[in-house]
C-alpha cells in the first residue's frame, strides 16, 4: 500500500524520456513527462467552495483573539477567558479522527457539509450570546464543525486530483491559514470598533453558505449504500481520552496544581482511556483508527515528523509573543510581528515545496524543512539575551518557511499511499498528529512557565500597566519570565532536532509519479482482498 521508489537516475529527461544531461526539464515537460492532465474548471469550482469554508474557520481562530477584550468588557467573566478558546481547541481536535472515519464511511460531501452548517450556525449562536457561558458552549459546538472542516478539506483536495497537481494547489491551502494569521487580527480590530465584536461571528453566515452552495452543486460523489458497524465504544474511549489529556494540560495544572494527587488523577484517567481505545480498535469490526496504516513506512513517518513539528510550531506561536511583550518589554504589534513572520514563511515554503517536490521528491524536502526547523529555533535560543525583534521574527520566519517545505510533500505522499476510503483517515491523523502534539507540547511547556515566573506578577505583559510596576519586581520578573522562556525555547530546539532525526532516518523516498500507482495498487489490492484489508473499503468512490 505504499510507494518507496527512487526517482530515476539524474532527473532529467525530455518529454519523450530521451536524457539530456545538463538540461533541466521546463514544467510544461515535467507535466507531460508524469502524465499530469491540466486543472479543470469543476476543479476549481470545488477549491474555490473548499478555500471558502476554511477561510472561515482560518480566519475566526485569528479574529476572535482580537475581539476578546471588547467581549470581556461587555460580556464579564475575565476568569473564563482561557475557556473561549479551550472549548474551541477541545472539540475541534478531539473530533477529528472521528469525522476522518465518517468522511470514508458516508463520503467526504455530506460530513463535510455537516461540519459547515455547525460551524455557521453556532458562529451565529456566539454572536447573539449574552453571557461568557453561553459564548464559551457555543465557541465549543463551533470547534465541533471545525474538527469536520479541516482534515476534510484536504481530503477532498486529495481526492479531486492527481499527486502532481496536489502538490501544486496545496499551497492555497497553507497560504489561507497564513494570509489569515497575518490580516484577522486587523480585520478583527476593524469589525469590533466599527460594527461590533458580534459581526466577528456572523461574517461566517454569507461566507459559509456560499461556500456550502458551491460544493453542494459541484461536488459529486458515487454512494454505494452497505451496512456499517460504527465503532462508537473506540469514538468515546478516543475523545474522552485526548479531551481529559488536554483539560489536564490546559487547564488542570493552573486549577488544581502541577504535581497534585487531584492532577496526577486526570492524567491516570486519560492514560486508561487511551489504552483503552487501543484495545478496543484492535478487536473492532470497522476501527476508527486503524492501526495498519502505520505500517506503511511513509505514513509512520509522517505522523511521528507532524507529531514534533506541532510541538515547535504551537511552541513558537505561543511563547514568542510574552518573550517580545514580557522579556523585552515590547508592543503587542511588536509581538505580533515576531509570530506573523512564521505565518508568512509557511504559505511560501508550502508553494515552493510543492513546486520542487516534482523534480526531487518528498523526502529531500521534508528533510531540507525539518534542518530549517533546527536553524531557525537555534537562532531562537539567542533571543533571550538579545533584545532586537529581528531575532525572533528572522527565527520563526525561518522555521515557518521549512515547516511549509515539508508539510506539503508529507501531506501528498499520505494522500497517494492509501487507498480512496482509507485517505480520510489518514489526512485525519496527519492533522490530528500535529494538534496533540501542539496541544500537549504547549501544555508541558506552560507549566514550566507558570512554575519559573512563580509568585511574580504577570502584569508586565500589560504594556499600560506595567510602568507602574517598582523598578525592582519589574526586574526580578523579567528575569524569571526570561529563565522560563529559555528553557522552553531550548525545548523547542530539541523537538526541532529529533523532527530532523526522525526525517533523516525513516521519511522513504517517494516520487511523485510513483503515487498514483501506488494508489491504484492499493485499490486493486482491496478490491481482490476485501476481508483482509479494511472492510469498508469501495464503499464511496468520487464520481
Amino acid at each position: 500500500m505504499t510507494s518507496s521508489a527512487h526517482p530515476p537516475a539524474g532527473g532529467r529527461t525530455s518529454p519523450q524520456g530521451d536524457p539530456r544531461p545538463g538540461r533541466r526539464p521546463t514544467a510544461q515537460h515535467q507535466q507531460e513527462q508524469l502524465g499530469d492532465p491540466p486543472i479543470t474548471r469543476e476543479q476549481l469550482v470545488i477549491t474555490i467552495g473548499v478555500l471558502a469554508a476554511l477561510t472561515t474557520a482560518a480566519l475566526d481562530f485569528s479574529v476572535v483573539g482580537t475581539a476578546m477584550p471588547t467581549i470581556i468588557g461587555q460580556l464579564g467573566g475575565l476568569s473564563e477567558y482561557a475557556w473561549v478558546f479551550t472549548g474551541y481547541m477541545l472539540t475541534s481536535t478531539t473530533t477529528v479522527p472521528l469525522f476522518s472515519k465518517l468522511a470514508d464511511i458516508y463520503g467526504r460531501k455530506p460530513i463535510f457539509l455537516f461540519g459547515l452548517a455547525v460551524f455557521v450556525i453556532a458562529s451565529m449562536l456566539c454572536g447573539i450570546s449574552g453571557s461568557m457561558f453561553e459564548l464559551i458552549a457555543f465557541r465549543t459546538l463551533q470547534g465541533l464543525g471545525a474538527g469536520a472542516l479541516q482534515p476534510i478539506a484536504f481530503t477532498i483536495v486529495g481526492d479531486i486530483y492527481t499527486p502532481a497537481q496536489r502538490a501544486r494547489i496545496q499551497g492555497l491551502f497553507s497560504a489561507v491559514w497564513g494570509t489569515s494569521a497575518v490580516i484577522g487580527p486587523a480585520l478583527g480590530g476593524i469589525i469590533t470598533t466599527t460594527v461590533g465584536w458580534p459581526w466577528v461571528f456572523f461574517i461566517n453566515l454569507p461566507v459559509g453558505i456560499l461556500a456550502a452552495i458551491i460544493v453542494l452543486r459541484a461536488f459529486h460523489e458515487k454512494l454505494e449504500r452497505r451496512s456499517h458497524q460504527i465503532d462508537w465504544p473506540g469514538m468515546v474511549t478516543l475523545t474522552g481520552g485526548v479531551a481529559v489529556l488536554l483539560f489536564a494540560l490546559s487547564e488542570g495544572g493552573d486549577e488544581l496544581g502541577y504535581g497534585s494527587p487531584a492532577f496526577i488523577a486526570l492524567l491516570a484517567f486519560s492514560v486508561v482511556l487511551l489504552v483503552g481505545f487501543v484495545v478496543i480498535e484492535r478487536r473492532a469490526p470497522e476501527p476508527l483508527i486503524d492501526f495498519r496504516l502505520l505500517k506503511v513506512p511513509v505514513i509512520r513517518a509522517g505522523l511521528a515528523v507532524g507529531t514534533l513539528s506541532g510541538v515547535v510550531m504551537f511552541g513558537l506561536t505561543t511563547f514568542v509573543p510574552p518573550l517580545v511583550q514580557g522579556v523585552h518589554l515590547g508592543t503587542p504589534l511588536e509581538a505580533g510581528a515576531a509570530v506573523a513572520a512564521m505565518s508568512i514563511g509557511w504559505p511560501i515554503g508550502s508553494v515552493i515545496g510543492g513546486r520542487l517536490m516534482l523534480r526531487y521528491g518528498s523526502r529531500n524536502l521534508v528533510i531540507s524543512g525539518t534542518a530549517l526547523h533546527i536553524a531557525g529555533t537555534a537562532l531562537l535560543t539567542q533571543a533571550v539575551a538579545i533584545p532586537d525583534l529581528w531575532v525572533p521574527m528572522l527565527s520563526t520566519g525561518i522555521a515557518g518557511f521549512g515547516m511549509g517545505i515539508a508539510s506539503t510533500p508529507i501531506m501528498v505522499s499520505i494522500q497517494g499511499s492509501v487507498a480512496w476510503a482509507q485517505r480520510g483517515v489518514a489526512t485525519g491523523l496527519q492533522q490530528f498528529s500535529r494538534s496533540i502534539g501542539g496541544s500537549v507540547g504547549v501544555g508541558l511547556m506552560g507549566g514550566i512557565l507558570t512554575a519559573a515566573v512563580g509568585t511574580h506578577s504577570t502584569v508586565i505583559l500589560d504594556p499600560f500597566r506595567r510602568n507602574s510596576v517598582p523598578l525592582e519586581e519589574l526586574a526580578a520578573t523579567r528575569d524569571a519570565m526570561g529563565s522560563g522562556l529559555l528553557i522552553i525555547v531550548w525545548i523547542v530546539f530539541v523537538a526541532s532536532l529529533a523532527t530532523f532525526l526522525i526525517a533523516l532516518r525513516s521519511m522513504p523516498r517517494i516520487h511523485i509519479r510513483e503515487l498514483d500507482r501506488g494508489g491504484e495498487r492499493a485499490r486493486q489490492d482491496l478490491a481482490a482482498a476485501p476481508d483482509a484489508a479494511n472492510p469498508i473499503e469501495g464503499a464511496v468512490e468520487p464520481v
